[in-house]
């Protein structure tokens, strides 16, 4: 039938709760011999129960994270089950400057190839 196509999945937003974003990068040059080092993570746990709510790595094709708004900054991840989008929200503007500044300084440069 004609205009008939593929159902279209909506994603909504989910809150996961509230936490401390930790920024995790091994401080040693590569993983072994030959190994790359592993990249950098994003790691968040609920504050007060210390469940998991937040545990990506940051490899060099994470795209920069951007200033959704005033105290909210919004990123992608490029996850083992396809890209993800995640909102952080924080309670003041030099806050969101502060992280975003963070999370942009540790996502790693990518390697020119020649």
């Amino acid at each position: 039938e004609a205009g008939v196509g593929e159902p279209v999945e909506t994603t909504r937003w989910a809150e996961r709760g509230v936490g401390q974003v930790r920024l995790l990068v091994h401080k040693g040059n590569s993983g072994g011999e030959g190994d790359p080092a592993p990249h950098p993570r994003m790691v968040m746990r609920v504050e007060h129960v210390g469940r998991l709510i937040l545990n990506e790595a940051l490899p060099p094709s994470t795209a920069p994270a951007v200033r959704a708004s005033d105290t909210s900054i919004r990123m992608v991840v490029s996850a083992a089950d396809g890209p993800q989008s995640f909102l952080l929200r924080v309670k003041t503007t030099a806050e969101a400057e502060q992280l975003l500044a963070r999370i942009n300084g540790i996502i790693p440069k990518a390697s020119k190839q020649r």
